[in-house]
């Protein structure tokens, strides 16, 4: 008996791909929840149609898997070129088409994937390609996987961001977006592990988004592929660098965000969500610096098959979009009359990585599948908020954050499923989050709950219903708070 092949499934109108040539599509199986897929589908610009008789220029679609299967690192960022076939070397009487067979050249180690049947001639290796088809306007993909499985789309975005884009640094943002490195007092770093730990301890804000960027672009292109050496990487800081004059405070003494009804409340809003940014950059590059090395094949990371490099490359995406979260919401802040810094912040993020720094299921359970996850929950409600106060700017920065978030969920949901799937016996997924937000969480996951944006990114309501941490760090007795403290400091 032969399966059917999966059902296609709707992935965008073709007029809303425009932006890109290139996009990076995140998908989920319902029915399998550890399986996430990152395709990359390109169009090519066709010769143009006969316009006298109302034909358009006509487009060809591919699609291939992100990850080269060599190591597994982002095909996104290489060269696509188009080669002649055979065919076209023979001397048919028409003029050669050099635009018959586009590969993609992996910027890591050089070696080409046809898009169209995922061929490498360089190294017999396959790439896996999907089938793509226009349906009145609107592009379809075969999904991957086998047949039954419930694929829905994550997210989509282009590769072409110019905010990803060193050379062409996108008028619309702040001057943060396009600050030079000039400045930076180190020597630029030799390994990712490094340029981790440099963005760390990075002397502002500004500096911290252009180093993020630096390295994300180095890393897309192939220029770093060196992941660390132990011998110069600069030692991990306990915690990142924050400026002398930042009012830090604890997160009881921040103030009540209000409504968003006046400006002033929504200047605290953006403050606020400015602050948590900053963090979650630091969160992403520490991500990468402390876990680099993590073994998949015990619970205390010590024993079998480091973690792979998609793990590298998913959380630099996270950095990268964290730094973009942090620009657009201080821009928009400037706007109001105000700027980061102004107002007082907090650092209980930073206390969660603290908190976590012993194990990566740990540190992926509460970083983002607690904390991620409850913007998910809280970001829609400002984004109303903002609308029905007639601020139509904010509210649409406040969605490119949302819309970036499920799939920061999604990529911690990935990844934690993966590893308790590596282990001998294997662990269940939501018991072992379960298990970690009671050892390593403080108080209660409070609801209402955005079910429908938590699901998109891997987690059902048995994930999260009814759960509840250790208790509040408040309700400690000082000294055991103070020891806690002193267990968690690197």
């Amino acid at each position: 008996m032969v399966n059917a092949p999966p059902a296609m499934i709707p992935l965008a109108h073709v007029d809303d791909l425009r932006a890109s040539h290139r996009h990076v599509v995140a998908l989920r199986s319902w029915r399998t929840p550890s399986s996430h897929d990152s395709i990359l589908i390109y169009r090519r610009d066709g010769r143009p149609g006969d316009f006298s008789a109302g034909e358009t220029v006509q487009q060809e679609w591919y699609s291939i898997a992100n990850e080269c299967p060599h190591l597994g690192l982002p095909l996104e960022g290489g060269d696509i070129e188009d080669l002649c076939s055979a065919q076209n070397d023979e001397d048919d009487g028409e003029e050669p088409d050099p635009r018959t067979q586009p590969v993609i050249i992996c910027p890591f180690h050089a070696l080409d994937f046809d898009l169209s049947s995922g061929a490498s001639s360089s190294s017999g290796l396959q790439a896996c390609t999907f089938r793509l088809e226009v349906r009145d306007g609107v592009l379809h993909l075969e999904p991957p996987g086998s047949t039954g499985d419930d694929y829905r789309v994550i997210g989509i975005r282009p590769v072409s961001e110019r905010f990803a884009d060193l050379s062409a640094p996108d008028p619309l943002l702040s001057p943060l977006a396009s600050l030079s490195l000039a400045s930076s007092p180190a020597a630029e770093p030799t390994t990712i592990v490094a340029f981790c730990r440099t963005i760390l301890l990075a002397p502002d804000p500004a500096a911290k988004v252009a180093l993020v960027r630096q390295l994300v672009s180095r890393f897309r292109s192939g220029d770093l592929t060196r992941l660390s050496d132990p011998a110069s990487d600069p030692p991990h800081p306990r915690e990142p660098y924050r400026a002398p004059a930042t009012k830090t405070v604890a997160s009881t003494q921040t103030g009540r965000l209000g409504k968003g009804g006046n400006v002033q409340s929504r200047i605290r809003l953006l403050h606020a969500l400015a602050n948590i940014e900053l963090w979650a950059i630091d969160l992403a590059v520490d991500h990468v610096a402390r876990f680099w090395d993590w073994r998949t094949g015990s619970p205390d990371g010590k024993e079998g098959r480091r973690i792979g490099w998609g793990f590298v490359s998913d959380f630099l995406k996270v950095a990268e979009d964290e730094a973009k979260h942090f620009t657009i919401l201080n821009e928009r802040l400037e706007q109001l009359g105000c700027s980061y810094g102004s107002l007082s912040v907090h650092n209980g993020l930073w206390e969660s990585a603290l908190q976590t720094q012993h194990s990566l299921l740990s540190r992926l359970a509460i970083v983002a599948l607690v904390h991620e996850a409850r913007g998910l929950d809280t970001n829609p409600v400002q984004i109303r908020r903002c609308r029905a106060a007639g601020d139509e700017e904010t509210a649409r920065v406040l969605e490119t954050v949302h819309l970036d978030e499920i799939t920061h969920v999604a990529a911690g949901h990935r990844h934690f499923t993966a590893l308790c799937a590596a282990l001998s016996p294997p662990l269940d997924p939501v018991a072992q989050f379960r298990l970690e937000v009671s050892r390593h969480f403080f108080g209660a996951l409070r609801g209402p709950f955005n079910g429908a944006d938590r699901e998109k990114a891997g987690l059902d309501e048995g994930w999260y219903e009814g759960l509840s941490g250790r208790g509040g760090v408040s309700a400690l007795g000082k000294g055991e708070a103070g020891r806690r403290k002193e267990e968690t400091e690197v």
